[in-house]
């Protein structure tokens, strides 16, 4: 929770005392377990990295299987009762020099024939078990204290977030610190984008120049959609969303289920404007009736084909940091949500009460979103309106600046991403009159519809911050009727 309030405590499961007795632990799995390994040390390959020395009960027993995967990881020297000794003869479990003969015994009457991924399932469920229990004890502890809406939601948090912590717990999500493992992270995406041609190590947008300029959307990324009113920044969000699943159900990479939450529009909103994209009508005719039978047989085959989709939505309004984090890990959880998709913003509520400016707040905000894209590792797109400054200048095209006054969200984002639609700021200028006082208004009025005319659709969304690479503007073809962006093509290539 950076940025946020501090918290009631760092709740931590695990506070259980190893004291108490009837304690979740098997003792025969874990001697097991260790036996196999040291008996053929490709037992430990078939663990998938899923399990850690401190989920082991007794303590022996987790700081050798710390030493035989230090052996077996870097020295490529063969992980037996000797060099394991050898490993920890200066630790506390040799004081009496009696670990090799413990290590020996545990070897000689070892006999494991059968799937490694049981033992360790034993392992790892009651090391679950014991760390619930200890996460009981912790919140019980801290909710006597939290008399204060905002202490119980800060423990609220902090308990959901070490659930979620619990709930991936062996699914291959062994931390390391050594930097060979990013180093072959980062060999791993070189080869990826090598072979898409250079192009995709993250989620596809569904805009081909835009993919080019940032390689998809990157997992823990922050991604900042900013936009002053009716530029279509929730069009083209859900224009994301739709392509991301869309390639997912057929089996694309750099795609995956998407979360979002809206809190400003319905999900039967949200879901008219699929349909009406999808089935290529406006959302008015969706939502009067106003249909051909040929559009209306349209809306029935995109009302199957979305109905399948994994596309979640959340339409709780005045959602805080703490229920979309909350919803998120569970979605993640769940479902294994590949992107999270926030509209927008400013319409979250602050997680902290008192004497705060609304800019500490949204600050707070955007902290906690980059928080919680690093945690669950999927990008996280934020949707937010610009300031009013926008409308005063002559030259719209919005600018970082115009974030500035949102609090920190230009600094915690990784990549921000601004829609100008020169159309519609030149049909406003225009209004619904045709009549002018002078020939220089008149001829300036025939300028502005030619100007209107030339880049009707034309979108503009500028890289304004790519932290990972290059800033630069990408053109969309914004179709009006569908509220749908396309990748542009020059008039006549349409």
């Amino acid at each position: 929770m950076a940025g946020e309030a501090s918290r009631v405590v760092p709740l931590k499961a695990g506070g259980l005392p190893r004291s108490v007795e009837k304690a979740p632990h098997s003792v025969q799995a874990e001697q097991a377990l260790i036996g196999a390994i040291m008996l053929n040390n490709r037992v430990y390959d078939e663990l998938e990295g899923c399990l850690q020395s401190d989920h082991f009960y007794v303590p022996l027993y987790g700081e050798v299987f710390r030493a035989a995967e230090e052996i077996i990881n870097h020295r490529g020297v063969e992980a037996n009762p000797i060099n394991i000794a050898e490993r920890l003869k200066a630790s506390q479990f040799n004081a009496d020099k009696s670990l090799f003969p413990q290590l020996t015994q545990i070897f000689e009457t070892a006999s494991f024939s059968g799937d490694a991924r049981s033992l360790a399932n034993v392992i790892l469920t009651t090391f679950r078990q014991r760390q619930l229990m200890g996460l009981a004890v912790s919140v019980h502890g801290e909710a006597v204290s939290a008399t204060t809406p905002e202490k119980v939601e800060e423990l609220l948090d902090a308990a959901g977030a070490e659930l979620f912590r619990l709930a991936e717990v062996g699914g291959n999500s062994a931390v390391s610190y050594d930097l060979r493992v990013y180093m072959r992270g980062v060999l791993s995406d070189a080869m990826e984008a090598r072979e898409n041609g250079g192009g995709l190590t993250g989620i596809s947008s569904g805009f081909v120049d835009l993919d080019k300029i940032l390689g998809g959307f990157q997992r823990s990324d922050l991604i900042v959609i900013g936009a002053r009113p009716s530029m279509g920044k929730t069009s083209l969000v859900l224009n994301m969303a739709q392509s991301i699943v869309a390639g997912y159900q057929k089996g694309h990479p750099n795609t995956g289920p998407v979360a979002i939450f809206s809190l400003e529009m319905s999900g039967k909103q949200l879901g008219t404007r699929l349909v009406a994209r999808a089935a290529n009508v406006s959302s008015q005719q969706v939502s009067s009736g106003s249909l051909s039978d040929a559009e209306f047989q349209r809306v029935a085959l995109a009302l199957n084909e979305l109905a399948n989709m994994p596309l979640y939505i959340d339409e709780t309004a005045a959602l805080t940091l703490t229920g979309l984090r909350a919803r998120a890990r569970n979605l993640k959880r769940k479902h294994g949500i590949g992107l999270i998709i926030v509209d927008y913003l400013q319409l979250m509520s602050s997680p902290i009460k008192g004497d705060h400016s609304r800019v500490q707040e949204i600050s707070m905000i955007s902290k906690g979103l980059k928080h919680l894209a690093r945690e669950l590792d999927v990008p996280v797109i934020a949707v937010s309106q610009l300031s009013r400054s926008v409308e005063s200048r002559d030259n719209k095209r919005p600018q970082l600046s115009d974030l500035r006054e949102s609090g920190s969200i230009e600094q915690d984002a990784d990549v921000v991403l601004m829609l100008y639609r020169n159309d519609y700021y030149l049909s406003r200028a225009l209004g619904t009159g045709d009549e002018a006082a002078t020939d220089a208004d008149r001829r300036k009025l025939a300028d502005m519809k030619d100007q209107l005319e030339r880049c009707r659709g034309i979108t503009e969304l500028l890289v304004s911050k790519n932290r990972k690479g290059p800033t630069d503007t990408v053109k969309l073809f914004f179709d009006e009727r569908t509220t749908t962006f396309r990748n542009y093509a020059p008039f006549g290539q349409q």
